[in-house]
This record gives structure tokens, sequence and C-alpha cells, in this order.
């Protein structure tokens, strides 16, 4: 009960007046991300209305509420029932947005360590893997010879088809500049969290750096992910209040920030798929008249 009402000071300590550019900076977040998903549809050859593609990637923030976000291969669904053709050609996009936001919110938290002890061995491990998975990625050689080396390990090689098949389903979405384009629209999506994060901690903590929150928002969100859980629930949560509670504040605080981002973040994404429910469920139902 003690708990429960420091928790509920502090989050009445929160000026929300601040809530309105942090959702700005959400509303940031999606439309790169949507700019991203339109190029995308455009290199496969996808043809879909641009108000029906909008209303498909929002309602993709409800399907993303699912373990493993694999509730979001239904975007190929909705996109062949709204006319974008087979469901088939739209997986690819699906998948090579998953792809570039963990590489783009790879480089945020390599960039995020940079304050800490140890932090330039984090941030130059973090870069090289990221390095790394853009080379195997655009070089299709490189990535034959990785696929062939896994295939001689005992528990990975006989699940190594399972890589080579989405390998090859990515390929018309893995040139250099297709690559380079989604990756820096990633890092600028999610950067743009990470600073609504920062003016979160700001008010309860004036003297936060913006690196170290950009650092705590992107293990919390890797970490999230990781976890298979619907929406990263409890694992993502449970990370920042930790790290932020590591980091000096005291619990309460730490969860009351914690409760603010995830508000202006995650349930803020899922009212916007709530709300374009109805007009794609409306242009569903007059297609299939």
């Amino acid at each position: 009960m003690a708990d429960a009402r420091r928790l509920a000071d502090r989050l009445g300590d929160f000026d929300f007046a601040q809530m309105l550019p942090i959702l700005g900076l959400s509303l940031v977040n999606y439309a790169l991300r949507f700019v991203r998903w339109e190029v995308y549809l455009k290199a496969l050859g996808v043809r879909l209305a641009r108000a029906r593609s909008l209303g498909v990637f929002l309602v993709g923030f409800l399907l993303s509420v699912t373990p493993g976000k694999a509730g979001e291969l239904g975007k190929a669904w909705l996109a062949r029932e709204l006319g974008g053709g087979p469901a088939l050609r739209v997986v690819p996009a699906v998948v090579a947005e998953r792809v570039t936001d963990l590489l783009g919110v790879l480089v945020l938290l390599s960039l995020g360590a940079l304050p800490f002890p140890g932090g330039s061995w984090i941030a130059a491990a973090g870069l090289a893997a990221v390095a790394a998975a853009v080379l195997l990625l655009t070089w299709q050689k490189g990535a034959d010879l990785l696929f062939r080396l896994l295939e001689r390990l005992p528990v990975v090689g006989p699940r190594v088809h399972v890589l080579t098949e989405l390998y090859g389903t990515l390929r018309g979405l893995l040139s250099p500049g297709l690559l380079a384009m989604a990756l820096g629209l990633a890092v600028v999506a999610w950067g743009a969290e990470g600073v609504g994060f920062f003016l979160v901690v700001r008010e309860y903590a004036p003297q936060a750096e913006l690196l170290a929150a950009l650092f705590n928002y992107t293990v919390s969100t890797c970490l999230g992910s990781l976890s298979m859980l619907p929406g990263g629930l409890l694992a993502a949560e449970g990370s920042l209040t930790a790290l932020l509670d590591a980091q000096g504040l005291d619990t309460a605080t730490a969860a009351s920030a914690t409760l603010i981002i995830r508000a202006a973040t995650l349930w803020f994404a899922v009212a916007l798929g709530l709300l374009a429910l109805p007009y794609v469920l409306k242009k569903l139902a007059a297609r299939r008249r």
C-alpha cells in the first residue's frame, strides 16, 4: 500500500503538459516507419492506396501486441484483402521492418553506452555487430558462406534452412541503398522515442543525460523484444525500472517514469491502431460485397 502511494505521488509530480512533445516524438517514430513501409511496398511492386496502406500500418500496432510480434505478419494478409496483391509478396516488407528496427536500436544502444564505464568498448562492439550484419545482408556470397558454416553445427545446423529461406525472401529489399535508407530511418525513428524518454526522466532528474536515457530505453526495448512476450510486457517495464533504480532513481520514481513512457509509446500506438481498425474493417467489408 505504501509503495502504491509513493508511486501515485511520483505520477502526480510529473508535469503532464510535457506529454504533448513526448507524444509528438512518438508520432515522429510512427511517421518515419510508415515512410519506410511505403518505400518497401513500392520496391516489392505492391500497389495499395495510401490511406489503406496507412490503415494497415496502424492496425499493425495492434497485431504487434502478440508473442514475438508474430501477429504483425497479419499486415500481409490485410494488404492482400485490401487489394495489394499476394500476401507472400508483402511478407518481406514486414520482416525487413523488424530487421532494420533491430539494427537501428542496436546503433542507438551502442551510442548510449558511451557515458558508462567501459562504454566505448560496448559502443565499438555494438557498431561492429551492426556493420557485420549489414555486410552479411548485402553480400550474398558472404551470407551463403556463413550458412554453410552454421550447417555444420550440431544444434543450429538442422534449422539453418529457415534462415536461408528468410534471407532469400528478403533479398529484394537488401540493396545497399535501400538498406541504408531503412536503417537511417530506424535510427532516427527510435531515437525520437528515446528523446521522449529523456524528457520524462528529466522531469524527475534534471541532471539526466540524453545518451544514458537512450541507452536505458533501447536496452529495455531489446529485452522486451527478446522476451517474446506480447508488447514486451513486464520484461520491458521491469528492465527499464531496474536500470533507472541502479542509476540513482528511487524505485517509485523509476516505476513512474517507466509507466509514463510506456503509455506514450506502446499504449499510444495501440490506441492509434484501435482508431484505424474501424476504417480497415469497413474497407474489408466493402471489398467482400
